[in-house]
């Protein structure tokens, strides 16, 4: 029987948190500026002239996808739902094999910056911009939803004493957190985001370790004490079923498996954010152990932060007196970690991690806002300048652009905040979908249907894409489209659009594809790869 502790929990953030997370802020912006000098062309702004060491593009990779959402969403699935979520990561032997074998040498044989090239070359241009909308469009609510979960954090640590201005302060989080991110995108391009992410991603992990021996050493338990206390609280926690065919059942191990593969292997053959940080690299193999690093890394991260889920349920449940009135562990599983961050955590250590978050979502947004301006500077404004002079350089456009998308997601980050309160199931894992994730699967079908359908062509590649989108919004927004007290598990809202999408235009090639030869013949996965390499 492990003794009762006594405990106290503080207000919120103390001077020295602050002075950390000053000292932090202006570390990454010397490091923003630092790199911004050396840069002359878009190339060096965009993908740093392909020469980025591999392991730090590894820990890029790692800190971009697994941003402040998984780093806070993830002990709360832990905390509300159990240790499903992770039980996904049984797939990675299966995506490790598609990113290793088939996505890293095809992208690295096509040499380009914007990834939407490939389908200008594959089928045409208006699927090229269909991709690229696709891809905006997914990265904006992206980096809305990462703005908006760093600004509940940063309102949930600080303390209920404080106020910063009149209103709800998360509005307010979320516009300094945007300027700040304006600044520092517009000046650093993608050598800085990287090695800043590097450092992130240290922070990161040093925070999760923090929770975990803060917990062990005050209660005197480990691990094997939050599975029994999770397991009593909640049996179904630690035992998911194996699979149902009630799709309204969140969590099966089987959904949560194909959940897993569907995530990676989508986002890492058609999303430009993934894809920029490879074609930084130099080399095949470059890119390969980048890949490897990230899956090493990613495997540890999701071990400590389902430890660190189960640390706060068991941590919660036995000092239920130091959350604030009305709380209950699994009501306020997202707000936890946060709370515990900066109500339990000695002084300094909470600025530390805090100071994390706001560098993760201004990294969040410089990611993106990097990544949708190479989509933009390459995929649309050149035809539509079509000929004319420039006003400005294509590096100074480039920079303007990013300030100007950045104020468009500081926007939308206020919106999703606004709509994140009114909607039926509000967990950060099961906001994802309806506002990024669902167009996942339909962007990444547009690349595999290209690379593995030889026959097919715009006119059956976009019909394909577009009713697999339709089916995405109608699986995530459900609850909202029919009134439902539940709607379809958000762990098939990836697979289900995907493989509508990959279906639908393997019909129509049969139907209404001609099945001769054609010009995007030559860009199949196996013309690329397996001929002579291109130089187009």
């Amino acid at each position: 029987m492990v003794p009762e502790t006594s405990l106290t929990t503080d207000s919120g953030l103390g001077m020295l948190d602050y002075a950390v997370i000053v000292l932090y802020m202006l570390s990454t912006f010397g490091i923003a500026v630092w790199f911004g000098r050396k840069q002359e062309t878009t190339d060096d702004f965009f993908i740093g002239s392909r020469r980025m060491p591999w392991f730090a593009v590894g820990l890029s990779i790692l800190a971009t996808l697994f941003s402040t959402l998984s780093y806070l969403g993830s002990p709360g699935e832990m905390i509300k739902h159990g240790i499903g979520l992770f039980i996904g990561y049984l797939a990675i032997p299966f995506s490790m094999t598609v990113v290793f074998f088939l996505w890293i040498p095809f992208f690295m044989r096509l040499r380009v910056t914007s990834a939407y090239e490939y389908l200008e070359r594959r089928f045409n241009y208006g699927v090229r911009l269909l991709g690229a909308f696709l891809f905006i469009l997914l990265r904006l609510g992206w980096m809305s939803m990462v703005v908006y979960a760093a600004s509940m954090a940063l309102d949930r640590v600080k303390g209920d004493d404080f106020t910063v201005l009149p209103g709800n302060d998360i509005y307010w989080w979320i516009v300094a957190v945007g300027i700040g991110a304006a600044i520092y995108t517009s000046v650093g391009g993608i050598q800085a985001m990287i090695w800043t992410d590097v450092l992130q991603c240290l922070l990161l992990l040093t925070g999760v370790l923090m929770v975990i021996f803060y917990v062990m050493f005050v209660d005197q338990t480990g691990p094997l004490d939050w599975w029994a206390t999770a397991a009593k609280h909640a049996p179904d926690h630690v035992s998911p079923p194996l699979i149902s065919f009630d799709l309204t059942v969140r969590v099966t191990i089987v959904w949560m498996i194909v959940n897993n593969f569907f995530w990676t292997v989508c986002t890492h053959g058609s999303d430009q954010v993934v894809l920029q940080r490879y074609f930084s690299t130099s080399s095949q193999k470059a890119a390969r152990r980048s890949y490897l690093i990230n899956v090493a890394v990613d495997l540890l991260m999701a071990a400590l932060l389902a430890t660190a889920g189960l640390a706060l349920l068991a941590f919660y449940l036995r000092h239920s007196e130091l959350m604030p009135a009305g709380w209950t562990a699994t009501g306020q599983a997202d707000k936890l970690f946060p709370h515990f961050l900066g109500h339990q955590l000695p002084v300094g250590c909470a600025g530390l991690i805090i100071a994390a978050f706001i560098c993760d979502a201004m990294q969040t947004l410089e990611s993106g806002v990097n990544s949708i301006t190479a989509v933009a500077t390459n995929d649309i404004v050149p035809r539509l300048r079509q000929g004319r002079p420039r006003i400005v350089s294509e590096l100074t456009f480039a920079r303007l652009t990013t300030i100007v998308v950045t104020v468009i997601v500081t926007a939308n980050a206020c919106l999703v905040a606004e709509m994140a309160s009114r909607l039926k199931e509000g967990t950060l894992i099961s906001l994802m979908p309806r506002f990024f994730n669902l167009f996942v699967g339909p962007l990444s079908a547009l690349f595999f249907i290209g690379m593995f359908m030889p026959r097919s062509t715009a006119r059956s590649a976009v019909p394909g894409a577009l009713t697999g989108l339709s089916v995405a919004i109608v699986w995530c927004w459900y609850q909202e489209i029919f009134d439902a007290p539940k709607g379809p598990t958000v762990f098939l809202a990836i697979a289900v659009p995907w493989l509508t999408s990959v279906g639908t235009a393997l019909i129509l090639s049969l139907l209404v594809e001609k099945g001769g030869p054609h010009a995007g013949q030559g860009y199949t996965w196996f013309a690329i790869v397996k001929g002579p390499e291109r130089t187009d």
